[in-house]
């Protein structure tokens, strides 16, 4: 990685209230704040543009799928290109005829055409409701990636997937230097929960955290629906950095890699598998 310091940035997006292109506005609004900050590479939330449909029938929001290179891809695509800026979302992206959608991690860097770069691999439940994400969506494979930035490496999870710490330990095995995290739809969390596994994940596989979640809530289908995550950054030694309203930075350097490799060793001495 190169010893240059690096700014990341997540991005916080507002609850879904009937019409997409507030949410697009938005995005568009904080990504060009955070790249005239200095950010190369800007964080967005899972399904940033969609309301947390995964509780209401399928047939119902099968339309907001599309190609990895659709109007969602073309306005990252420009995006990127106006601002100079990475920029990593979350959308469904459509699949052949015989198969669900993805609910994907997509990567807009400038000058190239979007790309996926994750799909989310564990669905959770549904619960009490009718519906769950595994009627929209067709899990991923069984694998976390890792794509590099400037010399970074980098590894997106998507929300479910963080709970499960072999997805981190995955992405220690790739030599990550950054996990990504894109989050929404409601998990009933404690207060506090959520904070803490970003940390603690952070600390026990010395990689810096940065999480990009929805926030407010939304009313889909005559129930209220509260996203519970938060838009955070998390060093290597676990530590939390100061967010600004619904964005956290971090700057990231090679040395401060080193040193907390060196004094918490955990991503790699693990013998159980």
């Amino acid at each position: 990685m190169t010893a240059v310091p690096l700014r990341m940035a997540a991005l916080g997006i507002g609850p879904f209230t009937g019409d997409a292109s507030t949410l697009l506005a938005e995005a568009k609004a904080g990504i060009v704040r955070l790249a005239g900050l200095g950010a190369t590479l800007i964080l967005l939330p899972e399904l940033f543009a969609a309301p947390f449909y995964a509780a209401s029938s399928p047939a119902e929001w099968a339309h907001l799928a599309e190609p990895v290179d659709g109007k969602t891809g073309l306005w990252a695509a420009r995006l990127a290109a106006a601002t100079g800026a990475s920029i990593v979302y979350g959308m469904p992206v459509a699949g052949s005829d015989e198969f669900l959608p993805s609910n994907a991690v997509v990567l807009a860097a400038p000058g190239q055409r979007p790309q996926v770069v994750q799909r989310k691999v564990h669905l959770p439940p549904r619960g009490d409701d009718a519906f769950g994400e595994a009627d929209h969506f067709a899990p991923g494979a069984p694998a976390i990636t890792a794509f590099r930035h400037r010399g970074a490496c980098i590894c997106p999870l998507v929300c479910y997937d963080r709970r499960f710490p072999e997805s981190w330990r995955e992405a220690a095995r790739l030599s990550a230097d950054v996990v990504l995290v894109l989050v929404g739809g409601p998990a009933n969390d404690p207060p506090g929960l959520f904070e803490a596994e970003i940390r603690t994940h952070a600390r026990a596989n010395a990689v810096y955290a940065l999480a990009a979640a929805r926030y407010g809530q939304e009313e889909i289908g005559g129930a209220t629906r509260r996203h519970d995550g938060l838009t955070l950054a998390a060093t290597p030694c676990g530590g939390l950095l100061p967010a600004t309203g619904h964005a956290a930075m971090i700057e990231i350097d090679s040395a401060a890699l080193s040193k907390a490799r060196a004094q918490n060793p955990t991503h790699r001495q693990l013998r159980l598998y």
